[in-house]
């Protein structure tokens, strides 16, 4: 009996954590967008980044993970599509609006399965398809019918990205050190950041808002949120995991509305629902 208590315990701490992780990673999304203010969206992924890799370094030495030359390999290879999907977010949201990028981001989750059936046949089924057109409805619907903005196509080729980046991971994670992929991939858009924002840099202003974005980004929705989300997700269920991470949408019109007064009409709340919806169904499969 005891010992069931101590469980549920670890597991309501835990759900409590992840709440957590999906807060920090909505609210990203408007503290980004005011950073994008006074700092280029290359020249801002390349610090916040290169931040990451350097406290990554220390982990990878408690942890005594060696540099393997495979991991180093595969994780170029998932380092490119976490590049692609970071860049993609950030310039996007110079175009569209915090909340909609939140909500578009979130729909990786049901691309994901669809990505892996096309590149390693992975099975796909009925729920998958039934999520992929809630999610799909729920975009059309934030589109306020206007058709998407350029903006809100990048944070979707941002979200296909992010899809790919999931299913190989899947797929290395089995075969290499995860530790090591996770670093690979913080530090790949790093390097690959780093000479485009030679040449695209316009803005370049470091004020109290790019560095609030940075230690937020950086510090804790990056290295943090990753080894919590990795420690925490033993001690519950996926099925809640699922749930709670479908949240971060929603926690980034929260803070769009509080930080930048964005609103929507009432159907592109439905849309948001549907997105969730769409979310949430698929991470239960």
């Amino acid at each position: 009996m005891q010992e069931c208590i101590t469980k549920r315990t670890y597991r309501i701490y835990a759900d409590i954590g992840l709440l957590f992780i999906a807060l920090i990673w909505g609210l990203t999304f408007p503290v980004i967008k005011i950073a994008l203010d006074n700092l280029s969206p290359f020249a801002f992924n390349t610090i916040r980044f290169t931040i990451s890799s350097l406290l990554f370094l220390p982990i990878l030495k408690i942890l005594h993970t060696k540099f393997d030359v495979d991991a180093l390999k595969d994780g170029l290879k998932i380092g490119f599509f976490v590049f692609l999907g970071y860049t993609f977010q950030t310039v996007g949201l110079d175009y569209t609006t915090a909340t909609n990028a939140g909500f578009i981001t979130s729909v990786y989750v049901v691309l994901t399965p669809i990505i892996a059936f096309l590149i390693y046949k992975t099975p796909f089924g009925l729920r998958d398809i039934i999520s992929t057109l809630l999610a799909f409805a729920g975009l059309f619907l934030l589109s306020g019918y206007n058709g998407f903005n350029i903006g809100d196509v990048l944070i979707l080729v941002c979200a296909i990205a992010f899809a790919t980046e999931i299913a190989m991971i899947s797929h290395y994670s089995k075969l290499n050190n995860p530790t090591m992929l996770a670093f690979m991939q913080i530090l790949v858009v790093a390097v690959f950041s780093f000479p485009i924002s030679l040449f695209t840099t316009s803005k370049f202003n470091i004020n109290h808002d790019v560095i609030n974005a940075l230690i937020i980004t950086a510090i804790f929705a990056t290295v943090i949120a990753k080894f919590m989300q990795n420690w925490l997700q033993k001690y519950t269920m996926p099925s809640d995991a699922a749930v709670i991470f479908s949240m971060e949408g929603v926690f980034s019109h929260i803070f769009a509305i509080l930080m930048l007064n964005e609103v929507l009409s009432f159907n592109q709340y439905v849309g948001a629902a549907l997105v969730v919806l769409g979310v949430i169904i698929v991470s239960l499969r």
